[in-house]
């Protein structure tokens, strides 16, 4: 059928064109304008052509193909959700270790964990499941850590583009303060990254990213080759900042010339420079704060690992979202328990209530706020996801919360009870640039 339709003016600047070309979703459509302005269309359509969003109306011309509208009833249609910061290779260490503190948990856990991944078999077998439970959780855009290894970090890379993933990933660098067992040669380390970067810079949706651990792993040596490569190459980069008491100590003991961790990273070009995203930033003073406020930087607030592993604080999320810095929600498994996002949005709420009882200042976190940061602010380093403006990628989830009991909810309710009571059962489909995934 390539009739042509006259009677366009409710798709505003949308000219003749072939309604054969565009599918229509229809259901109660939610997503974030801004961080305090939550945009609801309820029973209205989602028009798509060839995967890119390009409006939403109350109702489609006469004439529009039938078997181009998929009608999703009374269900929620919502933007994909981002985890901005997970450790791919710690999916099996979920729930373990909850009662030691940071550096101890690394060590007995997560350190031997990692450094199974140097078998491919085994790199191949955990990195599908994480994977698969990632689309099964509605994460369609990640920013994830591998181990050091470097046919495990294309393994894993290699099953985020087959998924259609939009994705950050690569290998990890540390060369220092860890176990002989899971350690790298400085020199080495920056070799294999920068094949690495070379082999896989861009390939569909997933980009390779510098992976410093940490301050406290990585020497100023590595620190300073890596901010080369990111600055040649244009590369994103990953890593964590001011997490918890302890690994702030430590780094001022092995950094003594620098002011703070920001600093570290700052002067040697991997903070700010390019995209760079920093799990955790629990304590910023003033001076980091001003290094954050870059718009090509990004604060990732991972609030269920904080509370697994005592970091002896809680982002100060509120007050963060006022200044202006870029916020973004992070599972980060395996001191997190669950790849849920969903979950992580009402944890953010809730973390930031216990805040508020101690900083009474700031005022705490609303679903507004927590779901812009999981999803239109979540995914802005990535291009044009998170959302559905015109010229988005139709990046979607479709939430069927008819099995919870309740009558005369508004469509906000509804999904403010998903995130708190809700799971992936409630997830019955998933889109990426208007392709259904599979799980």
């Amino acid at each position: 059928m390539l009739e042509y339709h006259k009677n366009l003016e409710i798709f505003g600047d949308i000219e003749e064109v072939s309604m054969d070309n565009y599918k229509a979703y229809l259901g109660n459509v939610i997503y974030s304008q801004d961080k305090d302005t939550l945009v609801v269309k309820e029973k209205s359509y989602i028009l798509v052509q060839d995967g890119i969003v390009q409006g939403i109306f109350k109702d489609l011309p006469e004439g529009f193909p039938q078997e181009n509208i998929i009608d999703w009833g009374n269900n929620l249609i919502i933007p994909g959700f981002s985890d901005m910061h997970v450790h791919a290779s710690q999916f099996l260490q979920r729930g373990m270790g909850m009662d030691k503190k940071l550096l101890d948990w690394l060590n007995t856990y997560t350190y031997p964990t990692e450094a199974k991944f140097q078998d491919k078999e085994h790199a191949k077998k955990i990195y599908g499941l994480f994977v698969d439970e990632l689309v099964r959780q509605g994460t369609l855009h990640v920013n994830c850590f591998s181990s050091i290894h470097y046919e495990a970090s294309e393994i894993l890379f290699e099953l985020l583009l087959e998924r259609g993933l939009f994705a950050f990933t690569g290998k990890l660098n540390m060369d220092q303060n860890s176990p002989e067992f899971y350690l790298e040669d400085t020199e080495s380390s920056l070799r294999s990254t920068e094949v690495f970067i070379s082999n896989y810079r861009q390939k569909g949706n997933v980009q390779a990213a510098i992976v410093p651990r940490f301050t406290i792993t990585c020497s100023e040596e590595l620190l300073a080759g890596l901010g080369k490569l990111a600055q040649q190459y244009g590369t994103p980069v990953h890593s964590h900042m001011c997490e918890a008491i302890s690994t702030i100590k430590a780094s001022k003991e092995l950094f003594p010339n620098y002011k703070n961790e920001a600093e570290v990273f700052y002067h040697n070009n991997l903070l700010g420079q390019t995209p760079t995203i920093m799990a955790h930033c629990i304590f910023m003073d003033d001076d980091v704060v001003q290094l954050m406020q870059n718009p090509n930087c990004m604060a990732v607030h991972c609030p269920d690992a904080t509370a697994n592993i005592n970091a002896g604080g809680i982002m100060p999320v509120k007050k963060l979202l006022e200044m202006g810095i870029n916020l973004a929600i992070g599972s980060d498994i395996g001191s997190g328990a669950s790849l849920s996002i969903a979950r992580g949005i009402a944890s953010t709420i809730q973390h930031s209530k216990i805040r508020n009882m101690f900083d009474p200042q700031w005022e705490a976190v609303n679903l507004s706020e927590a779901f812009y940061m999981a999803t239109r602010s979540g995914g802005r380093y990535f291009n044009k996801v998170g959302a559905f403006d015109k010229g988005y990628h139709f990046n979607a989830l479709v939430i069927d919360d008819s099995n919870f009991p309740g009558e005369n909810l508004t469509s906000l309710e509804r999904l403010e009870r998903f995130c708190y009571a809700g799971d992936d059962r409630n997830i019955v489909m998933r889109y990426i640039v208007g392709k259904e995934l599979i799980i």
